[in-house]
């Protein structure tokens, strides 16, 4: 299998403690419902503004539910092996005998990481106002995740050095813009990616002790809560 000759992979990327098993499924539930909540009201958003910043907001938002659903698969199939001796669960493991618990989790996290990176490139793109209409960049940034994704595959920790430094350019860019305009919404986004920017910093090392991934899941999760609050606040203030 693909997995067995990855020099740096592991049995399973699961970095929770056994006490906490289920509960970052649960964290990571509400990561998704906050994440559909950020789609809906920056959909909503761009139906009421017609501004594409909302759009690209709303498809970055997207893919980052995509990659908490893989995510939270991923973790279940390691957390919960009693799940293939379900009447669903035999008749795929009928159906794939080859596919193994750590099997469907390795490529669950593959799936995650490619979904992490495409929504937080495209956080980047927004904040950098680049739009589709530069091509070559877009390709290239394409390639970046696709090259980014594979990399990642080899160790793991290079994917979270990789989303910590799209965060970190981010978190900068808001920073400045923060700076520009001095409003509420924009402090709100500022703090919301400086929290998300910190969990992925605890993510990075979070292969060395359980309680770091215990608190990069906390905190990670506070930065969704604080990125879905300047959206209300827009949302609220546009006429029906």
């Amino acid at each position: 299998m693909l997995f067995d000759s990855v020099p740096y992979g592991l049995p399973s990327y699961v970095f929770s403690p056994e006490w906490f098993y289920g509960f970052d499924s649960v964290i990571e539930s509400i990561a998704i419902i906050v994440s559909v909540l950020l789609v809906y009201y920056s959909y909503k958003c761009f139906k009421l503004t017609k501004e594409n910043k909302y759009l690209y907001f709303s498809t970055a938002f997207l893919s980052l539910t995509f990659a908490f659903i893989a995510k939270i698969i991923g973790t279940l199939a390691i957390y919960k092996p009693t799940i293939t001796r379900s009447a669903l669960g035999s008749s795929i493991h009928q159906t794939f005998t080859s596919v193994t618990p750590s099997g469907i989790n390795a490529l669950a996290f593959i799936v995650y990481i490619f979904f992490i990176l495409v929504g937080f490139m495209i956080l980047f793109l927004i904040i950098s106002r680049l739009t589709w209409k530069n091509q070559r960049v877009i390709a290239l940034l394409v390639y970046f995740v696709f090259l980014a994704t594979w990399i990642s595959i080899v160790h793991y920790q290079l994917f979270y050095v990789t989303s910590f430094v799209l965060l970190l350019l981010i978190t900068y860019s808001y920073y400045r813009n923060y700076r520009e305009i001095k409003n509420e919404k924009a402090k709100f986004v500022l703090i919301a990616f400086s929290i998300l920017l910190v969990s992925q910093a605890f993510f990075v090392f979070s292969i060395y002790s359980g309680i770091i991934y215990v608190l990069a899941e906390l905190v990670q999760l506070l930065g969704f809560v604080y990125l879905l609050i300047p959206f209300i606040l827009i949302f609220k203030k546009k006429p029906k």
